[in-house]
């Protein structure tokens, strides 16, 4: 199989999630062979994970400095397509490829489309999110939108989605979603996104009060996920501040880290009832999220996918936003509490 994604390895590893958040593509070894395609990564490198998993990671690079400039970006874009689908479509020929899967119907489907063409080989798009919802609540991202066109994008995700052989949501509401955007419903297979268990059967391995230095006497709210807008860190950053106004026991512990981290660091700095109580521990491997989620008072998940999984599986308190497919997880009143999306007098109530 070809998996292309819009990844950067360098980023995975910090999160924890490489390598062997890779090499679990290969779907329990019911594919002998992976060839792993990343695109607009920080640089353009081979790295052989196993003899199973290579990655061909393919940079933003043609450009000096284009990776942090929106301009250059839009500049090298059709250099930069025609050079990755001609080392793509080469891959496949030479890997002897059976199947190519992208992971979003935009730059990654654009890719895996061509080289269908190109190759004769089938390709299928997995659907992971909710793109509009992702891009009402980031605005223009470059994985989502086209020369930072949203409508753009939208057209390319039509096209994408009623010509890929097999179209894979991880939940029935993004399928019909997938059918509205163009797919065509006898496409439609729905796999549900699932997570290793093995970190929240096993008795806890680190005890998080020592390992992180917190007080005993600290009620541990816990937040584990990407430090981003799409993930509600302002409302949470707003139940902080209300909460410290109210109690002087509990302590918030993010973990993980993305583009608002300056931003929360700096507002920590500034602000002292803040910095006293929220406690900020980066990225963390596996186990110890398991166990600080284990032994928290309360997870919060207001948006989330795998972090929602994870609460759950925690079995403890879980506060989450009303949206999408939460209610499928977090039974309101009973596991946990789904609050109203910016509901920050529901979310201070729930806590």
């Amino acid at each position: 199989m070809l998996y292309i994604a819009f990844a950067d390895y360098e980023s995975l590893c910090l999160k924890g999630v490489a390598p062997d958040g890779i090499i679990k593509r290969d779907e329990g070894d019911f594919f002998e062979k992976v060839v792993h395609v990343h695109i607009a990564a920080s640089k353009t490198q081979i790295i052989k994970l196993n003899n199973a998993h290579v990655l061909y990671e393919f940079g933003l690079d043609l450009i000096p400095g284009a990776a942090n400039s929106r301009l250059l970006q839009f500049l090298q874009a059709p250099f930069y397509l025609i050079k990755t689908i001609t080392a793509v479509a080469r891959l496949i020929k030479k890997e002897h490829i059976n199947l190519i899967r992208a992971t979003d119907p935009y730059w990654s489907g654009l890719i895996a489309w061509s080289c269908s063409g190109l190759s004769g080989v089938p390709f299928c798009i997995s659907i992971h999110a909710d793109y509009d919802k992702c891009y009402a609540l980031a605005g223009r991202g470059i994985s989502i939108t086209v020369l930072g066109s949203r409508k753009l994008a939208k057209h390319l995700e039509c096209m994408i989605l009623s010509r890929a052989n097999l179209v894979v949501p991880i939940r029935e509401s993004l399928a019909i979603k997938a059918v509205q955007a163009g797919a065509n419903p006898d496409s439609i297979r729905v796999i549900p996104h699932g997570i290793d268990m093995t970190p929240f059967r096993i008795p806890p391995q680190t005890d998080i009060h020592d390992y992180f230095g917190i007080e005993r006497s600290k009620r541990i709210i816990s937040f584990a996920g990407r430090w981003v807008d799409e993930n509600y860190i302002d409302d949470i950053l707003l139940l902080a501040k209300r909460l410290s106004r109210q109690r002087d026991d509990v302590l918030f512990v993010f973990a993980g880290g993305g583009k608002k981290e300056e931003a929360l660091k700096k507002g920590l700095s500034e602000d002292g009832n803040l910095n006293r109580i929220i406690k900020l521990i980066g990225f963390q491997p596996l186990q110890i999220i398991a166990d600080l989620r284990r032994a928290s008072t309360v997870n919060l998940c207001l948006m989330a996918g795998f972090s929602l999984i994870e609460s759950c599986a925690a079995g403890r308190p879980v506060v989450s936003s009303d949206v999408e497919w939460h209610h499928e997880l977090v039974r309101n009143n009973e596991t946990g509490f789904l609050i109203p999306e910016h509901d920050i007098n529901g979310l201070v109530e729930s806590v």
